[in-house]
């Protein structure tokens, strides 16, 4: 018994189909998790920038000046000279 000719067809048409779905199936998931690598990403530079500013107010409010006495490059010059 033979095959009717638009089984062929549908055979030939069904596969390509399926690799299309598997494909988009696959992007689909790699845009999720790309999605959620932002996010973590995101956040970690939102907390970065968090401490940062902390660190600069806290340079900023101490007084760098107690201690160390001002140089001035004519009286002073290095032990090597």
């Amino acid at each position: 018994m033979t095959k009717p000719p638009y089984h062929d067809d549908q055979a030939s048409f069904s596969a390509p189909i399926e690799d299309l779905q598997v494909r988009i199936t696959f992007l689909d998931d790699l845009v999720e998790q790309l999605n959620q690598q932002l996010a973590i990403q995101t956040q970690e530079i939102a907390d970065l920038k968090k401490q940062m500013q902390l660190l600069y107010q806290r340079v900023e409010s101490s007084d760098l000046s107690e201690g160390i006495a001002p140089f001035d490059p004519l009286t002073n010059k290095p032990p090597h000279y």
